[in-house]
């Protein structure tokens, strides 16, 4: 009688970052998805390999894909933030060992930061390796194309995940902006000088006058889904006030800012470039703003009806992202792709 063959499905995971960093967060939240569809993880630790013999690192990658076997799946969240030439490195591995490899292109470090733009070429030809790219958005898909991206299938991410497993509050109407990050990165907080209120969640940074702002330092994520959900609307914005200045990296990027707003189910307010902003105003879940001023006179004009409204809008969406559909579809829609 001749064996099963089965196909087992991998995820890459990051570990070493601060419990407080996005990129973990979003990377273990995948990660938790993933094992709710049996999923294997497939740990990567962030160190300096800078100096790492040959030898020892290829031990390593052996160690860190020990469970794959030839055929097996492997979704790799990148960047692992190890540099792109241990990246490469670990993709050729899996690759040599005969596993089928998916990039889930979350950050794209040489569109990010514009001093590591000389590093596209090897970004390019580790996501060749692939044979289907998850992208943030169909823009992002379209640069990486004219870098010289080959892979033909690809999935758009659209919307992350935000699970809860705890009980909100309905949100009732309150004239207030949320924003959350490390503010050390936005001058507008800074430069705020509207009337609506703004309620800032992030690290804390001295010789910063916060007169003008509510701060309530970093809260974890129970903490900040309970006050989030209290009600108010959460603003998603760049670095730079006026969004014409924005870099186009933002504009291709998959806000994991805005999931948190929708997973506490109060209406939002983004700028029009948003990779997802046509989502926003198809669902009627909160407002697409060309400028802080008018993100300020919306929220001003907003009537209590209109945004109970929103918020009746929003239980649909808040239930997928609470409950991992989207990540979830993702991961099916790609397999289902796979030949």
């Amino acid at each position: 009688m001749k064996g099963e063959w089965k196909m087992n499905v991998h995820v890459t995971n990051i570990y070493g970052f601060s419990p407080k960093s996005v990129v973990l967060i979003s990377q273990h939240e995948v990660r938790n998805i993933a094992r709710n569809l049996g999923f294997n993880e497939l740990a990567v630790y962030i160190y300096d390999s800078s100096n790492e013999p040959m030898n020892e690192l290829s031990s390593r990658y052996d160690g860190i894909i020990a469970r794959v076997s030839p055929g097996d799946v492997v979704f790799f969240q990148s960047p692992t933030w190890n540099g792109v030439d241990w990246d490469n490195g670990l993709v050729d591995k899996l690759k040599a060992y005969g596993c089928r490899v998916v990039m889930f292109i979350q950050d794209v470090q040489p569109l990010q930061f514009e001093s590591n733009y000389y590093l596209m070429s090897k970004f390019i030809s580790m996501y060749n390796k692939a044979e289907i790219v998850i992208v943030p958005s169909e823009k992002m898909y379209c640069r990486l194309v004219e870098e010289g991206l080959t892979v033909k299938k690809y999935i758009v991410q659209h919307m992350w995940d935000f699970t809860v497993d705890q009980t909100l509050y309905s949100p009732s109407f309150k004239r207030k902006l949320y924003f959350t990050g490390d503010i050390s990165r936005f001058p507008f907080v800074e430069n705020w000088h509207y009337n609506t209120e703004l309620h800032v969640f992030g690290n804390k940074m001295e010789n910063y006058d916060y007169s003008k702002v509510h701060f309530g330092g970093w809260l974890n994520k129970t903490e900040l889904l309970l006050e989030l959900s209290k009600g108010g609307f959460g603003l998603v914005w760049g670095n730079q006030e006026n969004p014409k200045d924005e870099p186009d990296y933002y504009k291709m990027n998959c806000s994991y800012k805005l999931a948190s707003y929708l997973s506490a189910g109060i209406p939002v307010i983004v700028p029009d470039y948003l990779s997802n902003a046509d989502f926003v105003k198809e669902n009627n879940i909160g407002f697409v703003v060309s400028s802080l001023e008018e993100a300020n006179e919306m929220v001003q004009n907003c009537t209590e009806d209109n945004y109970n409204q929103m918020v009746s809008n929003l239980k649909h969406v808040q239930y997928l992202i609470n409950n991992g559909y989207f990540t979830k579809k993702l991961f099916v829609d790609t397999i289902m792709a796979l030949d």
